[in-house]
């Protein structure tokens, strides 16, 4: 199986946890979505370069923004996290990690296009590496049915110790 589901309800440490999980992995790219001070930003594994997502004060911003629910994010930082993630796919990395895939994916927005071609390759028998999706455990049917995924090409984590259990098995 080349794709792992990360689940677990809201809020709950997930993208805290991974970046604990990172630090004991090699060759791992994509990004993660952690709040920093208050806002969500988006950080690149490979570069470590952090930058922001969320627009904090929509009312007073001249920019393209997407919103969902009570977010409000910057278009182009979707635009930027989409090259970065298909850039990440180019370089073959052990894990392609994606925080988050929710309802601006459900969508067609945020992630939605650099997702479609990704999950092609991971869906890929001889696909080189792993693809680790995060999503939120109320999400996860709806993510499976929306991005096609087969029972058969993805398992389902919500603990990093079975993460780390899959990827010693897969090295094996």
């Amino acid at each position: 199986m080349n794709i792992v589901i990360f689940s677990r309800a809201i809020r709950s440490g997930k993208t805290t946890e991974l970046q604990h999980w990172l630090i004991a992995q090699k060759k791992v790219a994509g990004i993660l979505m952690p709040d920093i001070n208050g806002s969500r930003k988006i950080w690149d594994i490979d570069t470590q370069n952090v930058f922001d997502i969320e627009c904090i004060n929509p009312q007073s911003n001249t920019e393209s923004l997407i919103n969902i629910g009570r977010f409000y994010f910057y278009t182009h930082a979707f635009e930027q996290a989409n090259k970065i993630l298909l850039s990440a796919l180019l370089s073959k990395p052990c894990w392609l990690v994606i925080d988050e895939v929710g309802k601006l994916e459900l969508a067609n927005n945020g992630f939605y296009d650099a997702l479609q071609q990704i999950i092609a390759v991971y869906h890929q028998p001889n696909a080189v590496g792993k693809l680790l999706l995060v999503v939120r455990d109320t999400l996860l049917e709806a993510v499976v049915q929306k991005f096609n995924l087969p029972q058969t090409n993805y398992i389902v984590v919500n603990t990093l110790d079975t993460l780390n259990e899959f990827n010693k098995q897969s090295i094996e």
